[in-house]
């Protein structure tokens, strides 16, 4: 039985905009550096949100060695969290991924993981790594670090159809501007033998309610998604006219349930999955000019009052229009008509007991 190994270069892409935000880590493929005999043949990669901050990712591989069984040195690369959060690795791992597996035809995998200083770790069948010991001692006064993480393990791939488990929680980044920030590395695939994804699926599950961007990267028009429940979906181009802006070249989704479905056949992707919210700013008092998001939790800490009673009434009624209903009073339908994520419902009655607890609690505060 062939062993090989792969130094494995790429590390994930990470913003940093100084300490006006948390940047905690990207997910990733498991990837080789270089590899000529196995292919990719399917990948279901699953991104759900979590209610606690963290992201659940589930990938199922399907690989195909064309010759004889060979153990391979897969890795996971992280970098390690930068801006305002505590970068102290959590028992030699990453302080911000939790829950790692791999399992392969059925067998759950060992894996370790090396504290590395740059891409050039693996040398001469080795990883060039610290101690944890020496890597906390590199954690600067601005608890700043220099060092980042490879979740290497063993993979025996064996003549013809290989399967490949992968699971991972990590947690999602935030800052002044984005409420999260969810960015996924996908290029690494097209470092296995056939330079692409045979048959490619992504399921993305942010949850009840969610308004978010895609950076149109890796696809080209929001007709490649496809909503699994009750939502819409908004190319965005060029909207600013001088700089930049972070919607530029963007598609818009506001799920009220259900899933997003992209698939495609022989997916070399060129860019990198960029998923994000943005921070909701509202005025405070409240009044009826001004604009509602979908997101309830992300008002709550804004708006506290209404200037007059129109505007307690849109408040009051923002629970049952996340839902699409149809309002008798014209005055507040013609209110939510207007705001991008509404959904008309007819068949939709409002009823107190099924609204959430975040939407109870936010009647509760509005009518006092």
């Amino acid at each position: 039985m062939k062993k090989l190994a792969f130094i494995l270069l790429l590390f994930v892409a990470h913003l940093v905009c100084a300490n006006d935000g948390a940047y905690y880590v990207s997910g990733n493929q498991l990837i080789p550096v270089y590899e000529t005999d196995i292919a990719v043949t399917k990948e279901i990669l699953s991104i759900q949100k979590l209610s606690n901050g963290f992201v659940r990712i589930v990938v199922n591989y399907e690989f195909f060695n064309p010759k004889s069984p060979k153990i391979v040195e897969v890795g996971f690369e992280a970098r390690s969290p930068s801006g305002d959060v505590d970068g102290t690795p959590i028992k030699g791992r990453h302080p911000n991924i939790t829950e790692f597996t791999v399992n392969m035809n059925g067998q759950d995998l060992p894996y370790l993981v090396a504290i590395v200083e740059d891409s050039l770790y693996y040398k001469n069948g080795k990883f060039v790594e610290k101690t944890l010991a020496e890597a906390l001692k590199s954690i600067d006064n601005a608890n700043e670090v220099n060092f980042n993480y490879v979740y290497h393990f063993k993979a025996n791939f064996k003549q013809g159809l290989n399967k490949i488990t992968h699971t991972y929680l990590f947690q999602l980044s935030s800052s002044v501007e984005m409420e999260y920030e969810l960015p996924y590395i996908l290029s690494a695939a097209k470092r296995w033998a056939n330079r692409q994804i045979d048959d490619f699926t992504l399921k993305i599950d942010m949850g009840s309610f969610a308004d978010f961007y895609i950076q149109n990267s890796f696809f080209d028009t929001a007709a490649d998604w496809k909503i699994e429940g009750t939502g819409k979906k908004e190319f965005i181009g060029k909207k600013a006219k001088d700089g930049f802006s972070l919607t530029d070249n963007t598609t818009h989704f506001w799920l009220r349930e259900g899933t997003l479905l992209f698939q495609k056949k022989n997916f070399a992707p060129k860019g990198e999955i960029n998923l994000f919210c943005l921070q909701f700013f509202g005025t405070n008092p409240f009044n009826a000019k001004d604009k509602l998001p979908l997101q309830i939790g992300a008002v709550e800490q804004y708006i506290t009052g209404a200037e007059d009673e129109a505007a307690l009434k849109i408040l009051r009624n923002l629970p049952f229009a996340r839902r699409g209903y149809l309002f008798k009073t014209p005055d507040i339908q013609q209110y939510y008509e207007k705001m991008d994520w509404y959904m008309p419902n007819p068949s939709y009655q409002a009823d107190l007991s099924k609204l959430t607890k975040i939407e109870q609690d936010w009647l509760k505060k509005i009518n006092k």
